[in-house]
């Protein structure tokens, strides 16, 4: 299904290979275009595993997963403590949504609704189906801040590129727009970030927790959200680097590149 769909968007294909080549110089023009199919080939995985993890139980889908140094934040979330996962797309994030409801008390979710009602409406049904709450990531901030607030575990996909409330910096050494929510919900509630890195090994999804960030004590400001913001993307694009074929190439990242720069050269935090 991969394969097919790189046929289907040849231009965005050739794109993902051309972002590859920018991240990986020193890699051959064979080993960039290896890795962006097998990255397209994990979508065709995603799409297949989603689908039909609605006929597995919940035995079945955490036999699927292996995590590593996750405890602090199961045990956080039964004792009634907020948090905040930080999250990409990497290998099946959609299951990895599932896996970690399973094994939490409050869960809920960032999520961009989808263009096609009846599409938006299956993908919905599943991602709850283990009583997770869905946010629609249309204005999310004052419903996350009240999750979190109430002891619940934020998953939080923060690795694309964002439509508003965006602040400019580079990602991956190329200027980009970020999205400074995880850093804004951590300062602002005192919660913690758990950085997950998430990656396929052979038929197995490891989830493993690299650190847990408290926000510092600083007086809450745009330059502080956009420092904070940094040290989480840096946990990102260290993912990247380690799992390049397990990460979403086939998105659009550096889509408004140019403004980014422009803001970043005169001298701009953030979109105003």
């Amino acid at each position: 299904m991969g394969i097919v769909l790189t046929k289907v968007m040849p231009n965005r294909y050739k794109r993902s290979i051309s972002d590859i080549q920018k991240t990986f110089p020193d890699k051959s023009e064979k080993e960039c275009m290896e890795i962006a199919r097998k990255s397209w080939v994990n979508i065709g995985r995603i799409v297949t595993e989603f689908a039909h993890a609605i006929h597995l139980s919940k035995e079945e889908i955490l036999t699927k997963f292996r995590f590593e140094n996750c405890e602090s934040f199961f045990k956080d979330n039964a004792e009634g403590k907020g948090g905040i996962l930080l999250l990409g797309h990497f290998a099946n994030w959609e299951l990895l949504g599932l896996a970690t409801a399973i094994k939490t008390k409050k869960m809920a979710f960032v999520a961009y609704p989808q263009n096609n009602k009846y599409v938006d409406e299956y993908i919905t049904k599943l991602r709850s189906i283990f009583g997770s709450t869905l946010i629609s990531s249309h204005n999310p901030f004052f419903a996350s801040f009240r999750a979190v607030k109430k002891g619940t575990l934020l998953a939080i996909l923060a690795d694309q590129s964002v439509i508003s409330s965006k602040f400019y910096m580079n990602f991956l050494n190329r200027p980009a727009e970020v999205s400074p929510m995880p850093a804004v919900l951590s300062l602002k509630t005192g919660v913690p970030v758990h950085c997950l890195e998430f990656y396929r090994d052979g038929d197995k999804l490891v989830a493993h927790c690299t650190e847990t960030i408290y926000p510092p004590k600083v007086e809450y400001s745009t330059q502080a959200v956009a420092d904070f913001t940094k040290v989480l993307q840096a946990k990102l694009e260290q993912n990247v680097l380690n799992h390049p074929t397990d990460w979403l190439w086939a998105h659009n990242r550096w889509k408004r590149e140019a403004e980014a720069r422009k803001a970043m050269e005169e001298g701009k935090v953030r979109a105003d």
